[in-house]
């Protein structure tokens, strides 16, 4: 691995980390980074499969824990033992909170923008079929060949229907050469056993955003954190799913208020898990 090539590595000051969503890359990161750089050291990591991150070694073993021992060894790498604050958004929120699971004592705080931690949900509640259902649709797509239809259906699932053809070529071409590891995101994130009772021994202060207009999904799995994280606060924004992206100036104010409250301190120690 060479971490130095799958990080942007912007500014100075207290560590701030920041993982991406999937079909999306460490530079979706760029407009927080700038905003930030002169307070904040901030380390937007490419996790496996996007920007220029090696792809999974064994995908048909891949799990979320692999996901953040990479994340890990990176971040030890980079910054050694300070203490830093985590941000992730859709995919990276999932992965962010599995990793603050087993390795709370150095975080600051936690952000969250709709982690698609999909685990959470009963399996027999209507919001966990529909994404088992999409997970299973791409999958096909991906067996039969057939990538432009895969990466159509995950892109119109989350943002609306046609979204994906009315995309510039190249960008379709980008999605589609993405789409292998967002199989490997679904299988990592519905294997995972990690439940939401688990979450409780989460400590850091942990701020969570969310959208009305996001699918059924993601807002059961925003409203299972919300009834379980004991640290949390949570506020509304708009522009959906990918807000982060779409609407960064005003998703970006959150996380800049957040991690700069004067009463964040490091949490006490725990063992990881």
């Amino acid at each position: 691995m060479h971490p130095e090539q799958a990080i942007d590595d912007l500014g100075s000051g207290t560590p701030l980390v920041l993982l991406h969503s999937s079909m999306s890359s460490k530079s979706q990161w760029r407009k927080l980074a700038e905003q930030l750089a002169g307070r904040y050291r901030t380390l937007a990591i490419d996790l496996y499969g996007y920007g220029e991150a090696e792809y999974p070694a064994t995908p048909e073993q891949f799990t979320l824990t692999q996901e953040t021992d990479r994340i890990e060894t990176i971040i030890r790498q980079s910054i050694g033992d300070q203490p830093f604050h985590l941000i992730g958004h859709s995919y990276g929120g999932a992965t962010a909170l599995r990793y603050a699971y087993a390795h709370q004592s150095n975080i600051l705080t936690l952000g969250l923008y709709e982690p698609v931690a999909f685990h959470l949900l009963e399996p027999n509640e209507p919001a966990y079929q529909i994404i088992r259902e999409v997970a299973e649709r791409v999958a096909e797509y991906l067996n039969q060949g057939d990538i432009a239809a895969a990466a159509g259906h995950f892109i119109d699932f989350w943002s609306s229907p046609g979204t994906y053809l009315g995309l510039p070529a190249e960008r379709q071409r980008i999605l589609e050469h993405y789409i292998p590891k967002v199989s490997l995101d679904f299988q990592a994130i519905l294997r995972e056993s990690v439940k939401a009772a688990d979450y409780r021994t989460l400590k850091l202060p942990i701020c969570m955003l969310r959208s009305q207009e996001s699918p059924l999904p993601t807002r059961r799995v925003a409203e299972v954190l919300e009834n379980t994280l004991p640290r949390l606060e949570c506020h509304w924004v708009p522009g959906g799913h990918m807000a982060p992206i779409t609407h960064a100036e005003i998703v970006n104010l959150h996380w800049i208020r957040f991690i700069q409250q004067p009463h964040h301190t490091v949490p006490q120690a725990h063992e990881p898990r």
